[in-house]
């Protein structure tokens, strides 16, 4: 990922502002607190931070405990809004919610500007890695059962924040009775099957008319459009439909005869321009720099890798917005990243639960399947729908709460995973 000049000036500005005492979460109570970790838990001696946690209103430890894991690139749930995210998610008043503020935002702030005030980007490697926060979710479990050290937690997580939850597992899983992650990567599995994400573009042309590959080249060798938007764009609509190929194929015929006009209706509409994710300043300030680590830790095997011979949207994005990050490795100023080995996976006595996309193009449902060889006390459900999974949005809440209240191959579970709302697809 390559930052152009501006763009890291921005960030610095941005990101890299000093905070002042108000980042640390101003109510303080028996459901929102504030816990001093290491800054740096390879070097625990060298200063703490403050780190916000906040628990749901029907906090009861009788009950269980859902940790609701989102990394530095998700958004869910704002400080102080847990009770809200319980309500979207529909989890059952049985259940406690505990929602972590990611270290490095507002309110659980990390330094790591530079004394010019940009950012020293060997620091945040260091400090804002998947490694560091997995300690933290664990630190959070002990403060909370301070005086029962041995309670099991449940842990949800969906995309890099499911990855996280695999992380904590290969770690702590003796402290996690259930995890229920939904389309969440493995940078080795996604080894062993071949990236297939990076190829879901090439696929999605090709079945529509194996020319558009051609016309699209051609779009982008003649500079028709900046190519980093019009990659942007192709890959959101793999979010917006379930067989993005007809409308990208719609895009892609446009421009190559020079029509702007679907092109011009798609970058005027949120979240389809990158030049306005990359000069979002409000949103690097809000997620902090912690938002340039996850490509690198769920995907970084292939974007460290050598530049593919097809056209990849998620290679040429990704490699852009985190460039700093990838020079760091590629210079070998750092090590690059390390993942738990799958044969960690092998000793994990939780209960995973995994909800898997048919059409995901971000996390495809194969990643699903080859956990399934390495997790003992695993379930798999294969839905009809992509990585948003909006298209049975009354069956997920069932899925989950049947499996953390009862377990995986209970008639509850069963029921649930064929009740109406839901469409399970299985591969032949």
């Amino acid at each position: 990922m390559r930052l152009c000049i501006c763009f890291i000036l921005s960030l610095s500005i941005a990101i890299g502002a000093p905070f002042t005492d108000d980042h640390i979460y101003p109510v303080e109570d028996f459901y929102n607190r504030n816990v001093e970790l290491p800054i740096d838990y390879a070097n625990p001696e060298g200063g703490t931070f403050i780190l916000y946690y906040q628990l749901s209103k029907n906090f009861d430890k009788k009950q269980p405990t859902i940790f609701f894991i989102n990394d530095s690139q998700q958004a869910h749930g704002a400080p102080g809004k847990v009770d809200a995210l319980a309500e979207r998610y529909q989890f059952d008043d049985s259940f406690n919610l505990v929602r972590i503020e990611p270290r490095g935002r507002k309110y659980s702030y990390i330094d790591v500007r530079s004394e010019d005030g940009s950012i020293d980007w060997e620091k945040a490697y260091h400090l804002l890695s998947s490694w560091q926060s997995v300690e933290d979710i664990e630190r959070v479990r002990q403060d909370l059962f301070s005086e029962n050290p041995d309670t099991k937690i449940y842990l949800y997580g969906r995309s890099g924040g499911g990855y996280l939850v695999q992380e904590y597992l290969a770690r702590y899983s003796h402290n996690a009775a259930k995890a229920f992650m939904r389309c969440a990567p493995n940078p080795l599995i996604m080894k062993e099957l071949g990236y297939l994400e990076s190829k879901h573009l090439v696929k999605s042309l090709d079945a529509v008319n194996p020319g558009l590959k051609a016309k699209l080249k051609e779009i982008i060798d003649r500079e028709t459009v900046p190519k980093l938007e019009l990659l942007w764009l192709l890959l959101r609509l793999g979010y917006q439909h379930q067989d993005p190929g007809p409308s990208q194929a719609v895009v892609i015929n446009e421009l190559h005869e020079n029509n702007m006009d679907t092109y011009t209706s798609y970058m005027e509409k949120r979240g389809f321009s990158y030049s306005q994710l990359k000069g979002n300043t409000a949103l690097y300030e809000q997620m902090g720099t912690g938002i340039f680590m996850r490509a690198l830790e769920c995907d970084g095997l292939y974007l460290l890798g050598p530049e593919p011979d097809y056209i990849d949207p998620l290679y040429y994005c990704y490699r852009d917005l985190s460039s700093s990050v990838f020079h760091l490795i590629e210079e070998g100023r750092v090590p690059p990243p390390t993942y738990p080995s799958l044969d960690d996976l092998r000793g994990i006595e939780t209960e995973v639960f995994y909800l898997a996309g048919k059409n995901d193009h971000m996390s495809p449902y194969q990643i699903g399947i080859e956990l399934g060889k390495y997790i003992k006390n695993y379930e798999l459900y294969i839905s009809d729908d992509n990585h948003l999974f909006q298209k049975h949005k009354d069956c997920y809440p069932q899925l989950r709460n049947a499996f953390f209240k009862y377990s995986s191959g209970s008639k509850e579970l069963r029921e649930a995973r064929t009740c109406p709302e839901c469409s399970e697809w299985k591969p032949d």
